[in-house]
């Protein structure tokens, strides 16, 4: 009954706040609204559905450039990118033809979330949603003469998708003196022994909040900071708080939670090395005016008895000019636990194999299993595009020469590049990675890990040419001693990548189409190139146009890009003809990974059927077939059903005996 009412008064506590703030903005509602709205987006200027830009790696997108006078009163986007994009792609917003932009901060910091992750949350002035992905500024944004906006792309990879509206209104001059939006990111990685600045300001204006993003590097409560604030070059603070919840309205530590003028979108509750949070308080209803300057800090811990890494946006609004930002921190620099798993990364769920048991974990739903003579599980501060934290094994006092061993299954026999995780740190030994054929673990030495570092940090060994047969495969790790600093030999493992390394994509291709398709009920309708392959043939195609048999190349990387040779290129069909020379019949596995669905033909036989709305990559898709001795003939049909368009195609072939050929020679 008390949690029932506790929630009640909560929740009346809350329409009230959200009635109060929102009298003022129903009242104007009623009032002659003296402007024109305007927008900027990123809509297809074609006339067809590709409503985004892309950006390339190391690139500057114009957003928008809007002559004055006016105000920017809300800004959305939504973006398709590498992980960690959030911290990657960097907003500037230029006001008046400045050269120093008065908006610089990662975009997925400055729409209030942090560590490059997307999360929902809703306040007044930024709202979330869609998983965090669709974010939305309703900062009031006011100019004289010009608005410039950009982003760039510091990522690694190209921004595929970059969705935007920019809504403003045209307005009669600003009255003198009226002070500008500003917002500002920051970061202290490690660090130092000041008190962490949030803002340090110079000119008159006023601060209007702020989000902050802490990554524990120390088991306990991170908070007990006090916020203090000194206006106009004061000794003694205007404002002093009594610690870091309090300070973001919460209390007792913080848990996830929102409301208009603080919230918590992220807090990992266990407080263990490496749990993450996010927090923000907007001074909405109480802006802190300054004059001259301002200067808003907040202790790393009590007294800034922690070393946890802080980074901040601070919002404010001021006269120009500003005082110049410090440069902004590299990616690298900004991103220091966030781990981007290579292709085909295993991350195990470990649990024990039997109740009570050290010796033996497993993960039941991949088919691993870690075996030694003792077994601890954690959690590293490293984290997965989600934010979970990568789980590992460790050893649990491990002499020299104690073996532990990695049993994993391999679906498709096949030559692997092998991708091993572990953790370097102070407790680690060296690692001696013994190797297997098949199901047993042989004494071949494959690898060795150096297992010490004063820091703890992710590392990797990579065995190349791993000939892999398909069911059950070994590898032996074995202790192999120690550097003289480290407190121990053990092994801290996190998992790993398997990667087939002699991919032979079928390069050259006979295309036909586009060929209409509504949606994706459309992908069984058959057209003529499923009964015949007559590459001198013409058809009526999308639209009524004639289509006809070409040559296509796939790209170096095994990927034919169909939006880029076909037009029209939404909600279509194309077909794909290729021949393969077998030595022999045999079994073998086709891979395919295709955008957006898919069909498969061997020699006139129907063998695969997928239905499916994704992005293209290699192997997503494994097909049984039989190959016959010679040719063989295969016949792909992809529909575009949303975004791009496109496929990847070969067989796994360890041993180099496959040949392929546009027409049977």
């Amino acid at each position: 009954m008390r949690t029932r009412w506790t929630s009640l008064v909560l929740l009346v506590l809350a329409a009230a706040s959200v009635a109060l703030a929102g009298q003022d903005l129903l009242k104007d509602l009623g009032q002659p609204q003296d402007y024109r709205s305007r927008r900027v987006s990123s809509y297809d200027r074609s006339g067809g559905n590709r409503d985004s830009i892309a950006i390339e790696p190391g690139k500057t997108a114009v957003l928008a450039e809007i002559d004055g006078p006016g105000a920017i009163h809300h800004i959305w986007t939504t973006i398709a990118a590498e992980p960690f994009y959030g911290r990657k792609i960097v907003l500037r917003i230029y006001w008046d033809n400045e050269r120093s932009p008065s908006v610089e901060a990662p975009i997925g910091d400055f729409f209030g979330v942090g560590h490059g992750l997307n999360r929902n949350f809703a306040s007044l002035p930024i709202v979330c949603s869609s998983e965090g992905r669709a974010r939305n500024a309703f900062w009031y944004m006011p100019f004289r003469k010009s608005c410039r906006i950009t982003a760039t792309n510091e990522g690694a990879r190209a921004v595929d998708a970059f969705y935007y509206y920019i809504d403003y209104r045209e307005l009669d001059d600003p009255a003198e003196g009226t002070p500008y939006f500003h917002a500002q990111y920051r970061q202290d990685f490690p660090p130092g022994k000041d008190d962490y600045l949030l803002l340090a300001a110079e000119g008159s204006g006023h601060y209007v909040g702020c989000n902050l993003s802490v990554l524990q590097r120390a088991m306990g409560w991170w908070g007990e900071g006090d916020d203090v604030f000194k206006v106009d070059g004061e000794v003694r603070p205007s404002l002093h708080g009594t610690g870091s919840e309090d300070y973001f309205s919460d209390a007792w530590g913080m848990r996830e939670g929102q409301s208009l003028f603080y919230g918590c979108p992220l807090q990992e509750e266990d407080f263990q090395a490496g749990s993450k949070a996010t927090v923000y308080r907007f001074h909405i209803p109480d802006p802190v005016p300054f004059k001259r300057s301002i200067e808003v800090t907040i202790e790393h811990g009590h007294a800034d008895d922690r070393a946890d890494f802080l980074s901040s946006v601070a919002y404010w609004y001021q006269t120009e000019p500003h005082r110049p930002f410090p440069r902004l921190a590299r990616v690298e620099d900004r991103l220091p636990f966030a781990f981007e798993a290579p292709e085909n990364f295993v991350l195990p769920k470990w649990e024990a194999a039997e109740p009570g048991a050290p010796g033996a974990f497993i993960d039941r739903a991949v088919g691993l299993r870690l075996s030694a003579r003792r077994l601890m599980a954690g959690l590293a501060s490293h984290y997965d595009r989600t934010g979970a934290r990568l789980p590992f094994l460790r050893t649990d006092g491990a002499a020299e020469g104690e073996k532990a061993e990695l049993r994993f299954p391999v679906a498709v026999r096949d030559r692997y590049a092998l991708e091993l995780y572990f953790l370097r740190s102070p407790a680690a030994g060296d690692v001696r990675i013994l190797g297997g054929r098949g199901a047993a673990a042989a004494a071949e030495a494959l690898g060795f890990l150096k297992g010490y570092a004063k820091d703890t940090a992710l590392a990797s060994v990579t065995i190349e040419g791993l000939l892999l047969e398909a069911g059950d495969n070994a590898l032996t790790f074995e202790a192999a001693g120690k550097d003289p600093a480290s407190a121990g030999r053990d092994l801290f493992f996190v998992g790993y990548a398997l990667r087939p390394e002699a991919r032979r994509f079928i390069r050259e291709w006979n295309l036909v189409g586009p060929f209409h398709a509504a949606d994706m009920d459309d992908l069984p309708t058959a057209y003529p190139p499923e009964t015949e392959t007559a590459p001198a043939r013409s058809y009526k195609g999308k639209n009524g146009a004639t289509v006809s048999w070409r040559t296509v190349r796939a790209d170096d990387a095994g990927h034919v890009r169909l939006d880029d040779l076909i037009r029209p290129n939404e909600q279509a069909i194309v077909y794909a003809v290729a021949y393969v020379l077998s030595p022999d019949d045999r079994d073998a596995a086709l891979l395919l990974g295709s955008d957006d669905g898919v069909r498969v033909w061997v020699n006139g036989g129907l063998v695969h059927t997928n239905p499916v709305y994704r992005a293209a990559g290699p192997d997503l898709d494994r097909v049984a077939v039989r190959l016959k001795k010679g040719w063989n003939k295969v016949l792909i049909k992809v529909l575009q059903g949303a975004g791009g368009w496109g496929y990847y195609a070969r067989f796994a072939d360890p041993d180099g005996a496959l040949r392929y050929a546009l027409k049977p020679e």
